[in-house]
Parts: structure tokens; sequence; C-alpha cells
């Protein structure tokens, strides 16, 4: 194949012999000869079709949004000796190049071989493949090339950060036998003190309360609060207006890590979670128990991108048939329409108890805007209509209004309302 070089020549002589016959002069014709004669020179050696062979390593194939890892890949030359080849191991855009080279233009002798040493940090979540490697052998005189792809793809699994969860509150209201860390309000095991009773034959003698028994002078037994396990259900909108920000920063990808945050920290609890994705196809894990359950919810939302306009019916239609209806629902939205507000008062309605985490997609666009006098005085509309949604909501749900700037579990913490004891 041509490189731009030849085709410019190829066009320069071209017209050397245009100007030559309009004009009428033999000197505007001999002006086409050298461009011509070069290009008759690099005919005379084509390039040669690379066969390579190129192993990429990596240092880790599961990482975290943010961090780097260092990727090798050694290439070997099977073929004949290349006088000038041009390598390149290909990374996904999101990826940006923090050390070393992924790419080198060498010549590789026959049984030669290169090792191109490099560091990478992905900025975004996701499922991405590293390669192929792209090879491409130029002539002598760069006039002509031959490509080939070796190594083929390595993949990639990028998770959203985890928000830090240890200190929030926030935990189902309704509970179910299974036991738990949720208050049931009912005697049980659990750690806090309920009560005192007669001592009963069976009874565990570290629960017999020996104050109260010199005091009585008979044996009394303390019984505790019993503490049992509820269901979360989170339902994260990533629909295509919810995209404010850059690729990196907007609310679809902090509604992401608050959406693992959350069922990180109520798994811990012994709690069960499941998921509802609200983006260009309704996606949904049933609510379980355990480290797999978690494993399962980030697998889905490694791959959640902004897009589709799922209206919230869809939703509460699927929350009514295929989850239980005394779970506890969070929405994880940027309330940036009046949809939100019409499918909580539903959930409401059908007697869920419905919390709202909100991303504010005020301050994630505040962030990368230039404030002047008229973009302050447009964000002070904007903050008074969503107070006035957020207010509306709080008469049916739980509402955090949360500034990613802010750890959630800070912002969860300053409300002050999750979880409810029942």
């Amino acid at each position: 194949m041509r490189t731009p070089l030849a085709s410019g020549l190829t066009a320069l002589a071209f017209v050397f012999v245009l100007l030559g016959l309009g004009f009428r002069s033999w000197q505007l014709v001999l002006l086409a000869l050298p461009p011509l004669a070069f290009l008759a020179t690099a005919a005379l050696v084509p390039p040669v079709v690379p066969v390579i062979r190129a192993t990429r390593t990596l240092s880790r194939d599961r990482i975290e949004a943010g961090q780097a890892f260092e990727a090798s890949v050694l290439v070997v030359n099977d073929g004949p000796g290349l006088d000038l080849v041009e390598i390149r191991d290909v990374l996904p855009p999101e990826f940006r190049l923090e050390a070393g080279a992924n790419a080198a233009i060498v010549p590789l002798p026959a049984g030669g071989s290169l090792r191109l040493d490099y560091a990478v940090r992905p900025a975004v979540k996701g499922d991405y493949g590293m390669g192929p490697l792209r090879v491409r052998a130029l002539d002598p005189l760069a006039l002509g090339y031959e490509d080939a792809e070796a190594g083929g793809t390595s993949r990639v699994v990028v998770a959203p950060v985890l928000e830090d969860m240890r200190r929030a509150r926030l935990g189902p209201r309704r509970t179910r036998p299974w036991f738990g860390q949720v208050a049931s309000r009912q005697r049980g095991i659990g750690l806090e003190f309920w009560g005192i009773r007669d001592y009963v034959p069976g009874d565990d003698v570290r629960r017999i309360n020996w104050k109260a028994t010199a005091r009585l002078d008979r044996l009394l037994s303390n019984e505790v609060e019993g503490e049992r396990s509820g269901d979360v259900v989170i339902v994260l909108d990533a629909r295509r207006e919810s995209v404010v920000g850059s690729e990196a920063e907007n609310p679809v990808e902090f509604g992401v890590r608050a959406a693992l945050g959350i069922a990180d920290h109520v798994l811990a609890s012994r709690n069960r979670v499941g998921l509802v994705v609200q983006r260009d196809v309704l996606d949904w894990v049933y609510p379980a128990f355990g480290r797999r359950q978690l494993y399962r919810i980030l697998d889905h939302l490694v791959h959640v991108r902004a897009g589709g306009e799922w209206p919230f019916g869809h939703v509460a239609w699927v929350l009514s048939r295929f989850f239980p209806r005394d779970c506890l629902v969070v929405l994880i939205s940027p309330l940036r329409d009046r949809d939100a507000l019409e499918a909580v008062i539903d959930l409401a309605g059908r007697g869920y108890d419905v919390a709202v985490v909100s991303p504010s997609p005020l301050e994630i666009e505040r962030s990368f805007a230039f404030e002047g006098p008229a973009e302050a005085t447009a964000h002070a509309i904007l903050r008074m209509e969503r107070e006035n949604l957020i207010a509306q909501l709080r008469r049916v749900a739980q509402v955090v209004d949360w500034n990613p700037e802010v750890p959630l579990a800070a912002s969860l913490r300053r409300t002050g309302v999750l979880p409810r004891r029942a």
C-alpha cells in the first residue's frame, strides 16, 4: 500500500504533466520526471510482509478506576529482516499513558526481538481490550508499506471506585426472619439489651444477671434485642439525560460508585441486596446475600453506560413483580426531571420504603463551568428549582442531596434519617 508521501509525489507528477500539456511547455513536463523516477525506484524494492509474533503480559487484569498498572509486550520477528518497522500496541481511548512507550519505529532483523514496557492508568470503569499489536513495515524509501497484526487482545476489567461506607447509616427498616444486624424490636439473638426475665433451665450462664439475682434472691437472665436482616434494592438511573460533565465525572459514574458502595455496606451487614439499572436496557439482579452477590452487582455496574429513555414506570413494574414488597428501595438519580418525583410517589403508594441518593448535577457542572455573573445567577435559579423538587420528595421519601466532592458516607450521616428502626 502507498504512504501519503507516495500519493503526494504521484499527484505532483500528474500536475506537472497537465501544466506542461496545458501551456505546451516541455520544460514543465520534464519536471514530472524526478518524482516519477523516485516512484519507479521504490517499486523495484517493495515492502516486506511482516511475520511478527507478540506476547503481552499485564501486571494486573482487574483494577480500580484511576489506578495504574504495567504492561509488557515482547515482539519477535519470525520472518525476513525489516529495515524499518512501526510497532504500536493499541490502547483504549480511556487509558492514559503514564510511563514508557507503547509504540516504536525501529529496524528489526530476522529473528530479532523488541520489548515495549509501559504503564497506563484507566480513567473510567469498564470492560476493555488492550491490543492487538499493529505492525507496519515500510520500504527503504518509505513510499509503500505492509500491515500486520499480532498478539490478539488482552481483557482488562476496570472496576468503579469503591466509596468508604463503613460509618454510613443505611439499612432496611423492615426485617425478615433471617439473622442479621438490623434491630428488630423483638427478643432474639443479638447484642442490645432488651430486658430481664426469670432464669429457665438451659439458659446460657453468661446471660445470668448476677446483680439482679443478688438483689431479688432468685436467678434472673438478660434478654437481648433480636437482630435480623432485610432487603435493599438499588435502582440506578443511567438514562441519557443523566449525563452532565466529563466522561469520568458525571452523575452516572458517581451513581455507579454510590451503588457499589451501598451494596458493599448493606451486604457486610448481612442483608440481601438487589440491583435495577435503568439505561438503554432495563437490567436487574435479584436480591441475595454474600460476597458472590457483590461480584454479580459489580459485573453489571462495570458495563453501565448512559443511554436509553426507559420511563420510571417500567422500574415500578419490575419491582412489583420480581422483588419483595417489604424492601428498602434506594433510588440513585440526578433528578434532572420530574419523572423521578412521580416514580417515588408511585413506589411509596405501593408500600415501598424509598430513599433517594442524588448526585448533584449542578455541583458537577459548576466544577467545569466558568463562574461569571450570568453563570452565578443561572446556578442560583437551578438550585432553587432543585431544592423545590427535593422538598417535594422528602414528603414521601428520605433524600440525600449528594455533592460528589464530599464522601457519600458523610452525606448520609449528615442527613441523619437512615435507617429507621422497625
